[in-house]
């Protein structure tokens, strides 16, 4: 049971998503403590959203479907507006760094934590998915709660280290992006693709 949720866990948490382009995007601009910054508040978040699902109040905001549509449109703006600002702030880009400059760099970076955070708890499809994954790895002759208290922290500590793994490899790719040319070809490209993904999640049903 173990092996086969590690490598489903450590699967799906690889699959691209919202919340990855959320620390990635932060990694590129803001730097290895923005990165790690996003991935705790995904991870946080995730801790909340399994939380809800276990108390079964994750179950009956799924099945409500003034709840879900809510989440959901919430989430959509949110995605959006991260990806205009993206696509506003490469205006801004120049070749040195100016006063200005650092102290929104400064400042931003904090707000990595927030980002992280929201994309992911305003994402009404992760509870399903909790609802439909953890039981497949649960043992019907043994209490489902004690199960499910050790499932979710190592799922957690999976996504966490997937994330900073992620963090890692924007790293090393933010040294050939550093230039004012290379961060607002990072910043336009992570505004189209917030926007793509509020699109998409625009599309999503229960």
């Amino acid at each position: 049971m173990w092996l086969g949720f590690i490598v489903a866990s450590i699967l799906i948490t690889l699959m691209p998503g919202p919340s990855m382009l959320v620390v990635i995007m932060n990694t590129l601009q803001r730097g290895v403590s923005a990165g790690i910054l996003s991935s705790f508040g995904v991870v946080v978040a995730d801790a909340l959203l399994l939380i809800l699902t276990l108390s079964g109040i994750g179950a009956l905001l799924y099945s409500s479907a003034l709840a879900f549509t809510l989440v959901k449109w919430c989430g959509v703006a949110y995605l959006v507006y991260l990806g205009i600002r993206q696509l506003l702030s490469s205006n801004s880009v120049n070749s040195s760094e100016n006063e200005n400059g650092s102290e929104r760099l400064a400042t931003s970076t904090p707000g990595s934590f927030v980002q992280g955070f929201a994309t992911t708890m305003l994402n009404p499809k992760i509870i399903s998915f909790f609802i439909a994954f953890f039981p497949q790895f649960l043992d019907p002759e043994l209490p489902a709660i004690p199960q499910l208290l050790m499932l979710g922290p190592v799922f957690l500590l999976i996504v966490f280290v997937i994330l900073v793994m992620y963090t890692m490899l924007a790293k090393a790719a933010r040294v050939f992006l550093s230039s004012p040319r290379g961060q607002l070809c990072v910043q336009k490209l992570s505004g189209g693709m917030l926007i793509g993904c509020g699109i998409v999640a625009a599309g999503m049903e229960r």
